[in-house]
């Protein structure tokens, strides 16, 4: 799942928990059937806010569970290639970490 499909995910169960936030505020001010009917739609958007948030866990770590894997594929296929790139990356935080600390 790409950053984008996450995102856009994210923004419709917020929508969605928005909604049902206003719904609630409406009905505790409405009284007899509209609150009654206020008070069910907004459950029926926060049952549906849960599910789509459900779904996007899933996703995410369906996702992460790909990641991990291709990236245990690269390490066994080129164990040099990644211990060079993780030295590297090491090397860097240290250089900034010896330069944060050179500061103070």
């Amino acid at each position: 799942m790409s950053t984008s499909n996450i995102s856009a995910a994210s923004r419709e169960i917020k929508s969605l928990i928005n909604e049902a936030e206003r719904m609630l505020t409406e009905a505790s001010s409405a009284t007899g059937e509209r609150a009654e009917e206020l008070k069910k739609q907004s459950l029926k958007l926060m049952s549906s806010g849960m599910a789509k948030a459900n779904e996007l866990e899933r996703l995410v770590i369906d996702s992460s569970k790909a990641l991990a894997t291709s990236t245990d594929l690269l390490v066994h296929e080129s164990p040099w290639k990644a211990m060079a790139i993780s030295g590297v990356i090491g090397a860097g935080i240290g250089l900034a970490l010896g330069a944060a600390m050179g500061r103070k």
